[in-house]
């Protein structure tokens, strides 16, 4: 573990301290999980990104991905969700 020395302001290090209080924990937990919950949205950001490695390859062929949109919207038209392929509506 390192040693950190922070400068706050009186309201600041009042508000840490009464939110540490509250919490039953001490000054450096209460900054260890501020920074852990603050950090969470950053890692879901970099999992959003490699969650659509699909969608990315066909970044520069927007004319590709709407040719596939359209397949798709025509066959849920056709065969509405929960319905066989050989119940055809159409």
């Amino acid at each position: 573990m390192e040693t950190l020395e922070l400068q706050l302001d009186k309201k600041t290090l009042d508000l840490a301290r009464w939110l540490a209080e509250s919490r039953h924990c001490n000054l450096s937990e209460l900054i260890t999980e501020a920074i852990n919950k603050l950090a969470v949205p950053e890692r879901s950001r970099r999992t959003e990104s490699t969650k659509d490695r699909i969608m990315g390859m066909f970044a520069d062929e927007p004319d590709v991905v709407d040719e596939i949109l359209e397949e798709i919207m025509r066959d849920r038209a056709a065969h509405p969700l929960n319905q066989r392929c050989e119940q055809s509506t159409t």
